[in-house]
């Protein structure tokens, strides 16, 4: 039975394509008794008389006509295998570009992103802190791979999927009268200084909303567009509203759950019809178990994501 060598299958297509000895020989580097001895090995071993010399030319048999179809065949699968191979291989040794608001680059994903390196290091990334606004355009234009913000984008160059929920959070100060409860409400936070998401901000409009239901207007002090600062100008009195995954560890510091809930959904962003590689996927396996443990961490319960099939 006939066992394809995949070297002595490519000098047969060379020759069928050269028609000439020498001329195989040189394109393949190899010596012209070397093909000779390759070609009379291959039509022994397969019983078949391939070609037949016309005009110091080699051309093929009906046999090797049909031969040649069935090794063109084959040759293609091979280059196919092949270009997968190649294709894994760069995929260990490739780039991912990742985008982040600073709440959630901060709050897991640079833990992510340290773990998977670990696990990847011949794979390098690119790890973007940007605004929401510049998240999502760097997703859209193909500038990232995956971006990580809160809310929906509505871009539609843009493919969405909903991770989880966090929720806003009171940053105060340990020894601050408040700190002895477990979660606060507008009518707790009424008599004291606050600092808050910017106006424009669907968490600040919900805030707000909150303590309107109550006829409560919050004292604002200090509107900001970066949680992470927030420990910054906590201080006596003031509490800050918060997204807890930019809380950085404080001894003196400590956090209350707001009520009413003020959710701040994550979402996972990837430009509209992009393949995901499995470099890619391995990166967002990660980044959802570090989001998801912080979410432990700070007593939230977070919603499970739905298994893969």
């Amino acid at each position: 039975m006939l066992r394809p060598n995949l070297r002595h299958l490519e000098i047969f297509l060379t020759l069928c394509e050269s028609g000439s000895v020498s001329d195989t020989a040189r394109r393949m580097h190899l010596s012209q008794p070397a093909v000779s001895k390759a070609i009379a090995l291959f039509e022994d071993t397969s019983r078949l008389h391939l070609f037949e010399r016309r005009k110091n030319r080699l051309h093929l048999t009906e046999a090797g006509l049909q031969l040649r179809e069935e090794a063109e065949r084959l040759w293609n699968q091979v280059r196919l295998f092949s270009e997968g191979v190649d294709a894994l291989q760069t995929s260990r040794r490739g780039l991912i570009t990742v985008a982040a608001i600073p709440a959630l680059a901060f709050g897991g994903l640079a833990g992510a992103a340290t773990s998977f390196s670990q696990a990847f290091e011949d794979v390098k990334i690119g790890f973007h802190v940007e605004m929401s606004k510049r998240v999502v355009e760097m997703v859209a234009q193909k500038h990232a791979d995956v971006g990580f913000i809160h809310g929906g984008s509505g871009n539609i160059h843009i493919d969405e999927n909903y991770i989880t929920d966090s929720e806003v959070m009171c940053l105060m100060d340990r020894n601050h009268p408040l700190a002895q409860h477990t979660e606060v409400t507008p009518k707790n936070l009424a008599p004291y200084p606050l600092i808050c998401f910017d106006a424009n901000t669907p968490p600040s409009v919900l805030i707000r909303d909150s303590f309107a239901k109550f006829g409560l207007h919050p004292k604002i002090q200090l509107e900001m567009n970066v949680s992470r600062l927030a420990d910054t100008f906590v201080r006596d009195n003031i509490v800050a509203f918060v997204d807890p995954f930019s809380a950085i560890a404080n001894p003196k510091l400590t956090l209350r759950r707001f009520v009413p809930r003020v959710p701040l959904s994550i979402f996972m962003l990837t430009p509209k019809g992009q393949s995901s590689s499995r470099i890619l996927e391995a990166f967002v396996t990660a980044a959802t178990e570090k989001v998801f443990q912080k979410l432990r961490s700070l007593a939230l319960a977070p919603t499970e994501p739905p298994e893969k099939d």
